[in-house]
Order: C-alpha cells, then structure tokens, then sequence
C-alpha cells in the first residue's frame, strides 16, 4: 500500500499550533521579566548613581547565595560560605555561623552558585523566578476555566499589581523567599488540578515549607479537594471510612512528611533543637534591643517611635493580631508637608489598597470546592501570621500576603467571573489599573528611600 503523504497544512498546522501555545506563555515571560528589570535595574541606576557608596543595590542581603554555597561545601555555615558581617539575621554559634531562614529558595540557587559561586545575583534570580511565577498563573487560570478578559486583567494585575511586584523586584533574603514559596504552591495547586498522583502536589507543598514555614498551613486546601472529589462531606462516615480517600491522603502525606523531617533535621543541625528555628533567638534580642541599634521596637519600629512604652509581646501571641489586621486591612500611607504629599509607608499598607481587585474574593457566588478549600488554605495561614510579633519589617505592602497568595487569586479570579457586565468590567480594569499605578509608586519611593 502506498504511503500516504501529507499534505503541507497537514505538516504546518501542528508545528503552528504548538508554536502558538509557546508563544503566549514566553510572551508573559519576557514583557513580566523586562518590566521588573527596568524597574529594578534602570530605576535605581536613575535615582541612586551618585547618591550613594554603590551604583545599585542589586546585591543586598543575598543570605540564601551564601547558604546554597554552605551546602555546596557540605554544610551550613554561611560564615565559613563567606556571608559578610553586615548580614543581620544570622546567629554565631561557636567558630560557625547559620541564618535562621529554611533552606528552599536557596536550593532553586545550588546550580547556578556551583557555577558561578557567591558572586551570582539573587536579586536578578528573584525578579526571573517572578516572571515564571506569571507564567504559572496564566497556566493556573487556564485550569480554572475563566474566560479570557478575566486572564488578560488578573496576570498583570499578580505580576504588577500585587506586593509580587515589590518582592520580586527587591530580591533580598526576606522577599526572594516569599518569591519562591508562591513558585512552588503555584506548582501544588497546579498538579493537584491536573490530578497527579498526590505526592506530587505535596512535595512542592514540602518545597513552599522549606522556603516559607507558614505555607505548610495550606496543607487543609489539598486535603480538601482530595476528599471532596469523592464525597459531598469531609466529615461524613463514607469519607472517613472511603479506603480510596484514605489511601489519595497516605500518599499526600508520603510526599509532605519527609519535608518535616528534613526540617527538623535542619534546625538539629543548626542549633540543636528540632523545633529550634533560631527565630526565638533573634526576637529575643530584637525586643532587648541588643542586636542592632535601630531595632529597638519589639515591632520593627511600628508605633515604637509613637508609643515609648508599647508593651512587648511574645514572639506568637494573640496579642499581635490587630497589628496584623490594621496592616493587611486598614494601614494609609504616609503624609508629607513636602511636593511628595502621599508615600508609601515602611511598615506596610492595606492591601485594600495597594491591591483592589482583591476585593472581589469575597464576591464569588458559586458553589465549588476550591472556593472552599481556598478559604480553608487563607484562614489556616493568615490566622498563624497574624500571630507572630512583626507585620515583616519595611516593605511596600503586606508582604506576608504571598503566603496564601495563589488561594486568594483563585478566588479573586472567581469572583471576576461571576460578576459579568459592562459595568462590573468597567471597574475590574479600573481597579486593576490602580494596582498597577500603586505598586510602580511604591517601587519608585523604595528605591527613593533606600529600601
């Protein structure tokens, strides 16, 4: 029989179709990647060269470069990797030195410091790994079936109009982590709805714990949805007796134990304990003021300037939530009697306002099981945050927002969808138009102000 020869729009169409599928995805990649480099890069080339010792601070607190070169040598001790005296946030033990951060985002760096060593920059890594954080945002957007203006309105609000923008751009240890932390649960979610077996969502769950602790909290989220596809109730007697649940939760688990273990291990290894994470150790000295000067404040400064005798708190304690709930919900910027009138204020801003679409999150009017699950994910892990004694020190926004980031966009992305009109579309551009005006506002006045 002969051959059947294929015409050439039958040899072109899939070569063009799948040339298409890349495209969008790259696109995302290169317009989200320039806009944090010229922000970054020629922003502070433009408002600093000659201002200050150093033409641009692209290489400040680069922990997580010193602690991949650490594990490079075998170890963690970042003092014997080289990390300068500057560096705060690192604990002398003996002839060692070790940072109280966990070790993710510095295993996303091992490559690239076995080539290049210290000398590799985590801040222009930081502002690459956010660009590919827009890429799965956009893929994650396509698996929750939304249409196309809710896609082309909520990527460059996540990349541009939220606190993803200051964090990826600044790259020092604090904000790279967060950077990191939202790669690997976009990843989670992402294989979780693509329905793969469930260790595999769990072990970028692990990955997201080991960057971020307070992630392991969305750990209810997965858990959620795994139950859910089988039954209308988690707490039904067929859902606590279904062998096909049980088993789908043993696997979630083989994926996300070791990554508790290692943990614990890690803080072993370091300081002794496994629940020694040396953060202890640091607010005891932030709150008796004998680490550094300028943390004097059991708050990082907030209202320690106002209040002299503001009371100190435990390191987690109820009596930090309205800190953390003015922050996220209330916080205005700063006034000044000077041209400038309005910037943008060091310890943080509401998220109502730096962020506005995300005020459609509590607008979704369908039944699903992410919405949920969502909810489940955000309460576990703001409730934690709002715990601990600091609202994350200077920064444009609410950075602790990222830890539950990708759950609260899902629910935004909802939102955006059902609540279709001329009118409503009219507001969702508005809005996110403002986040984005907002958040190159507070990228100017941060580097303006060196932070």
């Amino acid at each position: 029989m002969a051959a059947i020869e294929l015409s050439w729009r039958d040899r072109w169409e899939p070569a063009a179709s799948l040339a298409l599928r890349l495209a969008v995805p790259v696109l995302i990649f290169g317009l989200v990647f320039s806009g944090y480099y010229i922000l970054q890069g020629y922003l502070n080339a433009f408002l600093l060269e000659g201002r200050l010792s150093y033409k641009e601070p692209l290489d400040w607190y680069q922990h997580h470069v010193y602690l991949a070169q650490a594990i490079l040598n075998g170890n963690f001790d970042v003092g014997a990797a080289g990390i300068p005296e500057s560096y705060h946030d690192t604990i002398v033990d003996g002839a060692s030195q070790y940072v109280t951060f966990p070790p993710g985002p510095s295993v996303l760096l091992l490559p690239f410091v076995a080539i290049w060593g210290t000398d590799f920059s985590q801040i222009y890594f930081s502002m690459f790994l956010g660009a590919v954080n827009a890429v799965l945002f956009w893929y994650l957007l396509g698996l929750l079936n939304v249409g196309r203006t809710t896609k082309l309105l909520l990527v460059p609000f996540f990349a541009f109009g939220t606190v993803h923008l200051f964090t990826a751009t600044t790259g020092t240890s604090w904000h790279y982590a967060h950077v990191s932390a939202v790669f690997f649960l976009l990843l989670a979610i992402i294989f979780l709805l693509r329905r793969a077996p469930p260790v595999l969502p769990a072990i970028f769950l692990g990955f997201a714990f080991i960057s971020r602790e307070p992630t392991i909290l969305a750990a209810p989220f997965f858990a959620y949805w795994i139950v859910r596809q089988r039954h209308e109730s988690i707490f039904s007697k067929q859902a606590l007796l279904d062998k096909q649940s049980l088993f789908q939760m043993g696997l979630f688990a083989a994926g996300l134990v070791p990554f508790i273990a290692f943990w614990f291990g890690y803080n072993i290894a370091r300081f002794g304990g496994p629940l020694d994470s040396g953060y202890e150790t640091l607010y005891e000295g932030y709150t008796a003021g004998n680490l550094y000067s300028f943390y004097r404040s059991p708050l990082y400064g907030l209202f320690g300037d106002t209040f002299a005798d503001l009371p100190t708190f435990n390191q987690l304690d109820i009596r930090n939530i309205p800190l953390h709930l003015y922050t996220f919900f209330l916080m205005p910027p700063d006034f000044h009697r000077d041209w400038s009138v309005l910037r943008p204020s060091p310890y943080g801003m509401s998220a109502l306002l730096t962020s506005p679409p995300f005020i459609y999150a509590a607008f979704v009017k369908r039944k699903d099981v992410l919405k949920s699950a969502s909810w489940l994910a955000i309460g576990f892990t703001f409730g934690a945050l709002t715990l601990y004694f600091a609202q994350g020190w200077v920064q444009y926004g609410y950075r602790f927002l990222l830890d539950f980031a990708p759950f609260l966009l899902i629910l935004t992305a909802f939102g955006f969808e059902d609540n279709q009109s001329t009118k409503s579309t009219v507001i969702k551009v508005l809005l996110v138009l403002i986040s984005i005006m907002a958040s190159v506002w507070g990228r100017y006045w941060a580097t303006q102000l060196g932070w």
